[in-house]
């Protein structure tokens, strides 16, 4: 895996991605949340933005409190726009980590490895999905284990997540102190 992201870590590439994640963060999400508040005729927590977890109890509330177009209305949106947002955000940080790397420590044999966890995040994020589409699909039934394992994947999601972001923001940083102590 460490040689494909390292092929397709080119500048227009890691470039595509980031832009295909911004149009997500600021059009393609938003919309959806606007979907469901119109769907709901309020404006609903959504469980997989809940940080740092929830709990079964927090999840069977909140899809109590979506009623039924809310409901059907999130089982959409898990299928649709979370199905592809997990695939642009995890390979546009996995790629914009290699792509750092390899300009402030291109012999490093193990920091290439630090690519890997925004590409665990986007696999807890479907872990999550598939959990909170289960339980949407099976309410009024409470699947306690499945809500417990969807607070736990949303868990892991953060966590991998924020630590790739926070590699992203120190190898920007060091990218440009590296250039500036090139001048």
């Amino acid at each position: 895996m460490l040689n494909k992201l390292q092929k397709w870590a080119t500048g227009r590439n890691v470039l595509v991605l980031i832009i295909l994640d911004v149009l997500f963060m600021v059009g393609v999400m938003p919309y959806m949340q606007l979907l469901m508040a119109l769907a709901t005729n309020q404006h609903p927590q959504p469980i997989d933005l809940c940080i740092p977890t929830w709990t079964p109890a927090q999840g069977f509330a909140l899809i109590e409190s979506y009623g039924d177009a809310g409901r059907a209305m999130y089982r959409n949106i898990e299928l649709t726009a979370d199905t592809v947002y997990p695939l642009v955000y995890g390979f546009a940080f996995a790629l914009l980590i290699t792509f750092l790397i390899r300009k402030i420590a291109p012999s490093n044999k193990w920091m290439p490895y630090l690519a890997l966890l925004p590409l665990l995040g986007m696999l807890f994020d479907y872990l999550e999905n598939i959990s909170i589409l289960i339980l949407l699909s099976y309410y009024p039934q409470k699947i306690v284990g499945v809500a417990y394992f969807g607070g736990v994947a949303t868990f892991c999601k953060w966590v991998f997540l924020f630590s790739g972001l926070g590699i992203v923001l120190v190898g920007l940083i060091a990218w440009a102190v590296s250039g500036l102590r090139k001048r």
